[in-house]
């Protein structure tokens, strides 16, 4: 070996290296973003009773510009998060049931707030970890105002026998 063929050699690789890395840096896909804000319909609030076929009935109580609350799918889980105008951006936590040995999982989501056809309702998306999407779609429609018996939190809920 020479070290004219040592140096050929070693460019080769390091232009096959530089192609090989570009064309998979082309194929990577961009994470989605999350939609612009808006701005929401005229009296329009996310606090309320909501249902989802995705999580069932949603508890949510607003205070200034954050929301909290519970979505009573399965188990339940907690929601809460900050709006931007016409869209709630969050975090949800399912967390899980030590005795029944099942894990928890989080992840984080949105839902604009759109006049329905019978009111106001609720479209976005869902994902895990520190992804808004790729979870899966989150549409609930208006049901009704907070009541005072309404729970704040899973342990409320769950005291009250529902599984």
């Amino acid at each position: 070996m020479t070290l004219r063929h040592d140096a050929t050699t070693f460019i080769g690789l390091a232009l096959v290296t530089s192609a090989l890395t570009l064309t998979l840096a082309g194929c990577a896909t961009p994470k989605p973003q999350l939609p612009e804000p808006g701005t929401p319909p005229a009296g329009a609030t996310f606090e309320g009773v909501w249902f989802s076929e995705q999580f069932d009935h949603m508890y949510l109580r607003k205070a200034s510009e954050s929301v909290r609350g519970i979505y009573t799918y399965k188990y339940g889980g907690t929601m809460e998060g900050e709006v931007q105008g016409d869209m709630l951006v969050f975090r949800w936590i399912d967390p899980g049931d030590q005795s029944e040995a099942r894990r928890g999982h989080e992840g984080r989501g949105y839902l604009k707030i759109v006049e329905g056809e019978y009111g106001p309702s609720l479209r976005g998306k869902w994902g895990y970890g520190e992804d808004y999407v790729g979870g899966g779609i989150w549409e609930a429609e208006y049901v009704r105002e907070i009541e005072g018996d309404d729970p704040r939190d899973l342990e409320q809920w769950r005291a009250r026998g529902v599984r």
